[in-house]
């Protein structure tokens, strides 16, 4: 196999089953052959991110001469050196020089450990390779920067995922995306089969991958991992491609003005007004009222000096490294730049779609109900049977937090033996089923067995012997 495919197009990713995308990559479920996988390494490049270079200190230390009351500063202190003014130079250029470093010592080791985050990334994968065409695939591991488009990856608990793929198999997968998206728990993947409805006319997107593809369960994202079950995905984007790479490029509104900013240029605009129309003014008041001309000029540079607040710019940048270093140092923040502190403290109200942003991401099971509404800890006692008797046979690396909730309660609030009982299977929960599974021998009763079912309302009232009304008055229930 010597062709190598073009780019994954939006529609392609969204409109093509996983047998066409297959082959519209030039792979296969056994995966690429050595050779392929060498000629597409030298055709795309290795799967790194793209530099980014951390600017120096002198750098850092030369922007921030752009703030508006030092670049005023800077200006006096030039224009008092010119009429020898130097008592008075000296001091507004220390002043200068103080707060431009604290504000670039603070800027500079923000951009390091940003950029330190960026090695998040995973080192090595594990792809399916041939080496030859009638061979059959090994499971190799690789570099990550050596994975291609079209490499079929092999995805296990702890795993984190090497580039952009489109899922063609997966057994009670769930990642987490919160790298990426801020989601606090972790997301179920699973493929499917069918592609994506055609988008509406004038909707296609200049990348394959945008945010709302963030909820399709079929893609995983580099720089995600896996939380839970197991997986195998085809290579679909690499190196700059990836839905990663694009989301730690710097937005061109990175640097957009707030209303504290533009507070601080209309202050810094009027300060400025009056700095050029105070010495013309003075002078004249001089040569008409005294006869004096240029020689008064020190003592009108000293009138607009005395009208700028120089300590106010060493001042307010101590005081945002000081909360800066606080934030880093109590909340693991990082502040890249220090007048974004001023947003912060202008906040009044956070409105946020991440619940566990805020919160400890732990629910608490507060009371369990029957299908009337009333209290009833059988409920809780066969949630609690399921949860456990799934964990314990179907070997998950962790209980999730709805079933730690329920077990919780269940140590709380029942009999020390009401979950001893012997398990003779279970299932997982499915994201396609939306259901958990677990049999136990029912108790006095030989031969005889109990399923227990706990998942989505609607996937279980489907499964119970109720009534249509029933029904749905226990879904308008649960939606209360």
């Amino acid at each position: 196999m010597t062709w190598a495919p073009e780019r994954i197009s939006p529609l392609q990713l969204s409109r093509s089953t996983p047998l066409q995308l297959l082959r519209s990559l030039g792979s296969g479920p056994r995966g690429l052959v050595e050779s392929e996988a060498e000629a597409r390494l030298v055709r795309y490049g290795e799967n790194v991110l793209p530099a980014r270079r951390v600017p120096s200190l002198p750098i850092v230390f030369l922007r921030s001469l752009r703030d508006p009351f030092t670049a005023v500063l800077a200006c006096l202190a030039l224009v008092s050196a010119l009429v020898a003014a130097w008592a008075t130079a000296s001091v507004i250029a220390v002043l200068v020089v103080v707060s431009c470093a604290l504000r670039a010592a603070g800027e500079h080791r923000a951009d390091r450990s940003a950029a330190g985050l960026r090695e998040l990334v995973a080192s090595t994968a594990t792809v399916l390779r041939r080496t030859d065409d009638g061979a059959a695939p090994v499971p190799r591991e690789v570099p990550v920067d050596q994975v291609v488009p079209g490499d079929v990856v092999r995805l296990a608990p702890g795993d984190l995922v090497p580039a952009d793929l489109r899922l063609l198999r997966a057994t009670g997968l769930t990642m987490h995306q919160a790298a990426l998206t801020g989601e606090s728990a972790p997301v179920p993947k699973y493929p499917v089969d069918e592609p994506a409805a055609p988008a509406p006319p004038g909707a296609a997107r200049a990348h394959a991958l945008d945010e709302q593809d963030f909820d399709r369960p079929e893609v995983c994202f580099q720089g995600s991992s896996v939380a839970s079950g197991s997986g195998t995905g085809v290579v679909v984007s690499t190196g700059a491609d990836t839905r990663f790479a694009r989301a730690d490029k710097p937005r061109r509104d990175d640097r957009r003005t707030t209303a504290f900013d533009r507070s601080v240029y209309g202050i810094s605009w009027i300060l400025i007004r009056f700095m050029l129309l105070t010495p013309p003014l003075v002078l004249m008041a001089n040569a008409a009222l005294r006869g004096r001309g240029l020689e008064t000029l020190p003592f009108a540079v000293a009138v607009a000096v005395g009208l700028t607040p120089e300590m106010l710019p060493v001042i307010v940048t101590t005081t945002l490294a000081r909360g800066a270093s606080a934030l880093a140092r109590t909340h693991q923040v990082i502040v890249k730049r220090l007048p974004a502190l001023h947003d912060l403290g202008a906040v009044d109200v956070v409105c946020l779609d991440k619940t566990g942003t805020l919160t400890q991401d732990r629910p608490v099971l507060d009371c369990a109900l029957d299908t009337a509404g009333r209290p009833d800890d059988s409920v809780l006692h066969w949630a609690a049977v399921n949860s456990l008797w799934t964990l314990q046979l179907a070997e998950l690396p962790a209980a999730d937090a709805l079933d730690e909730a329920l077990l919780d309660a269940a140590e709380e609030r029942l009999p020390a033996d009401a979950l001893e009982y012997d398990a003779v299977a279970a299932l997982p929960f499915d994201p396609v089923r939306r259901l958990s599974t677990a049999v136990v021998d029912t108790p006095h009763r030989l031969g005889h067995h109990t399923l227990v079912v706990k998942g989505a309302v609607e996937d279980v009232l489907e499964r119970c012997p109720l009534s249509a009304d029933e029904r749905e008055r226990a879904v308008a229930l649960a939606d209360r």
